[in-house]
């Protein structure tokens, strides 16, 4: 892939005019953070849940029985392309049922809506391209109104409202290369994001570009940290932090390409640690500088494949999913193994982590086409349930407010499964 698509007029004069920004030339569009974005107060807004990318969330997910609800498009419809994105909510808690939908990105194309409530398209909702999407959408609330955000195989970030209408302004974004990274936003409403080949780019809420970065390459979706520090990771190794208006501030070198999201741990309110997993198979903790927290060591031994999988932080806790088909639960502290758990096929699907039981359970999908529900229980694992897909799950799973998780899955289908 080369990294270059071929732009409409229109869009590529809003690159353009977004290049000028960032350099104060002429007639140029200007970057404006007035009615900013803000995330969406739902269930599951992102990919990895929240701006820290922990992957984790304060549900019950109760006496899990493995329950399928149901399955879109239902069996005996044909189904869509294969699911890589990961599904999104809008609903909370206090939502009814028939007001949630869920946002899901396929390779063919299209960002689906559907409704929580039975598992059918909102058609409503009409949004295709030309070119896979594999970014998972970000749920943002501008103007009190819905905004989705995601990035596509077209090198454009979207923005959408409800209808699936381009938002006012100067939406959607050509930032250029393949966006298969997933977008998160700061507090003043800037959206960041990375593509395969070309830069990190952040975008003002009018949809105008505040800055690009070049990169060699990232699939790492960024994490904020709790003064608005850019945190990801890229194909040479390296885990960046940026400002948000673009300025690096440093970068650590890894032992190989980063794939995963970094996920940022915060005490009272201050970046206490970032963590982040490599292809080599090694795990690394750092200091809000950049410098490793001493104590912290986990390497592969031999024992653990390359990671595609990022992180889930709960507790004293990092769950993170390898390419040798484990499931690891990682002291937070010192690194060391705590426990592992074995599925059939590697896990390039992220953990889900359920905190709202009296220990956690993590949800995690695998290549070899089941759906697992995994008890922490201090020392081990043990599973209480099992969802046979039938079809790689590389989709990360979403969990509900009432305890249903919704994932995606290479046979072109998204579950609800309680």
């Amino acid at each position: 892939m080369s990294g270059r698509v071929f732009l409409p007029p229109v869009l590529f004069s809003v690159l353009a005019g977004g290049l000028q920004a960032c350099t104060g030339g002429g007639d140029a569009l200007v970057c404006r953070l007035d009615n900013p974005p803000v995330l969406a107060a739902s269930a599951w807004p992102k990919f990895r849940h929240d701006q820290q990318n922990t992957g984790a969330a304060n549900v019950s997910l109760g006496a899990v029985s493995g329950r399928l609800l149901w399955v879109f498009p239902p069996v005996g419809e044909n189904p869509k392309g294969p699911f890589a994105a990961s599904p999104v909510l809008n609903g909370t808690a206090s939502d009814p049922p028939s007001l949630t939908r869920i946002y899901i990105g396929s390779t063919d194309g299209n960002m689906y809506a559907i409704r929580a409530a039975d598992g059918t398209a909102d058609p409503s909702f009409d949004f295709r391209t030309t070119l896979p999407i594999t970014s998972t959408a970000l749920l943002g609330v501008r103007n009190g109104v819905d905004a989705i955000y995601f990035g596509g195989g077209d090198g454009i970030l979207y923005g959408l409202d409800p209808d699936a209408q381009a938002q006012a302004t100067n939406w959607p974004s050509a930032i250029d290369g393949f966006l298969s990274a997933s977008p998160t936003i700061i507090t003043d409403g800037t959206l960041y994001v990375g593509a395969v080949v070309g830069s990190f780019a952040g975008v003002c809420p009018n949809g105008v570009a505040r800055f690009f970065l070049p990169v060699v390459g990232s699939l790492s979706s960024p994490a904020a940290g709790t003064d608005d520090t850019l945190y990801f990771g890229a194909d040479d190794h390296q885990l960046r932090a940026v400002r948000r208006d673009g300025v690096s501030l440093w970068a650590f070198s890894a032992a190989g390409p980063i794939l995963s999201a970094p996920v940022v741990e915060t005490q009272n309110d201050v970046t206490a640690a970032i963590y982040v997993a490599d292809r080599s198979g090694r795990i690394f903790k750092v200091d809000s500088s950049g410098r490793p927290v001493a104590g912290f060591s986990f390497e592969d031994g031999g024992i653990v494949g390359p990671f595609r999988s990022s992180p889930a932080l709960a507790g004293d806790r990092l769950y993170v999913g390898s390419d040798d088909g484990h499931l690891y639960a990682v002291d937070t502290t010192s690194g060391s193994l705590v426990w592992a758990f074995a599925t059939g096929d590697a896990l390039t699907s992220s953990p889900a982590v359920a905190l709202g039981d009296a220990q956690p359970v993590i949800v995690v999908g695998s290549n070899d086409g089941n759906l697992y529900f995994i008890r922490d229980d201090g020392d081990g694992p043990t599973a209480i349930a099992t969802f046979p897909i039938g079809a790689p799950v590389r989709s990360s799973p979403a969990l509900g407010a009432d305890g249903t998780v919704y994932v995606g899955a290479d046979d072109g289908r998204v579950y609800a499964i309680r």
